[in-house]
């Protein structure tokens, strides 16, 4: 077993299936829900410390992504390197369903000033989702 991955093993609750999420075992922020470590005396969170273990450093302008949308997951298979904008984007838009969308999409046709917002509001995301919906960048 690799030196790193003994030390991570007690701070991790491993899944039996390479689909099932690894429970960070260790501290957990209760506001965000997401594992933490200290390292070299600093806080960092635990799907970045894993991921750096693992892999190496994280670019300066890429953020590391839940897959499966679960923060206290630190499975490397449920983690990608992404940007900010990319992670943003697929954390809101996990909350919405296809129909949502759909319902969203259809709104464009009559749409009226504040009709973004109202729909944020309605569906739990932000006004800027519902733009990026409206204009294709996002649910392709």
């Amino acid at each position: 077993m690799p030196r790193a991955f003994q030390t991570t093993k007690p701070l991790v609750q491993i899944g039996r299936d390479v689909s099932d999420c690894w429970e960070w075992q260790g501290s957990i922020n209760k506001a965000t829900g997401y594992g933490k470590k200290q390292v070299n005396g600093k806080p960092e969170l635990a799907h970045r410390w894993i991921w750096m273990t693992l892999f190496g450093p994280i670019p300066k302008d890429k953020v590391i992504n839940h897959k499966c949308g679960n923060r206290s997951c630190v499975n490397p298979h449920h983690l990608e390197v992404v940007s900010q904008a990319e992670n943003c984007r697929h954390g809101a838009g996990s909350k919405l369903t296809k129909e949502q969308v759909e319902e969203i999409r259809r709104a464009k046709a009559t749409k009226r000033w504040g009709d973004g917002a109202r729909l944020a509001r309605k569906y739990g995301v932000s006004a800027a989702l519902i733009h990026d919906i409206w204009s294709g960048r996002a649910w392709q």
